[in-house]
């Protein structure tokens, strides 16, 4: 129950309350080697999927069998809880372990009676869903973006914000996973990425970027 109550939609609630989620037959846990279908787009979710060790993507593929990754997710979180609650509760990406992980399944209903009881609880998954629908607005405007450029500009402002506004911070993720991010090949990406460090966008060392904030004002995505 430690990894459960670190999670934002259990916030504020007691390990004792949480226990009360777990005393019937409404939750199961599960063990995932690396690279393992957890789910596959098309299955229908009955369950909130509670990332308690390791980490996932998430990803779809086009009629051409190009791949783009939507996501990635490290413990402990929740998976595609949106989607639960939804009439037509269908996935449409699929889940797959990037290391082995595990995960806790707890059913739909049980989540429903537990909002009704505990205030706090419904306040913090309400919280939650509009703070994935703000990441999939955010992912959308990346995809509508023509050039590589921009989106790569685009994504580099989302970590600016994400990190408090400071122009140095760490990648998240290593060139491939933002190939596939972005929907593009990674030497077009790299090639994109060394020609605006060229031009003075930003600054490169290792795993460590730094912004030239001002110049990236230039480009207005609403972001700043």
């Amino acid at each position: 129950m430690n990894q459960v109550s670190k999670i934002p939609l259990f916030k504020n609630l007691t390990v004792e309350e949480i226990k009360s989620l777990t005393l019937d037959n409404s939750f199961k846990s599960v063990d995932f080697e690396k690279d393992s279908i957890i789910k596959s787009r098309g299955e229908k979710l009955d369950h909130l999927m509670v990332l308690l060790f390791g980490e996932v993507k998430t990803q779809m593929s086009d009629f051409n069998g190009k791949v783009i990754q939507i996501e990635r997710l490290k413990s402990p979180t929740m998976l595609a809880i949106g989607f639960v609650f939804q009439t037509n509760n269908i996935l449409p990406v699929d889940i797959i372990t990037t290391k082995k992980s595990s995960v806790l399944f707890i059913k739909k209903d049980t989540l429903i009676e537990f909002s009704c009881k505990k205030k706090k609880f419904l306040e913090n998954l309400l919280n939650h869903i509009g703070g994935k629908m703000n990441f999939l607005s955010q992912k959308l405007w990346i995809t509508s973006l023509k050039t590589i450029r921009e989106k790569i500009l685009f994504y580099l402002l989302q970590l600016y914000n994400q990190n408090n506004h400071k122009e140095r911070f760490e990648m998240p993720v290593k060139i491939e996973e933002l190939s596939l991010l972005f929907g593009v090949t990674r030497p077009s990406l790299s090639r994109a990425l060394s020609e605006l460090e060229k031009e003075d966008f930003f600054r490169r060392n290792g795993k460590i970027i730094v912004l030239n904030i001002n110049k990236l004002k230039e480009k207005d995505y609403n972001m700043i």
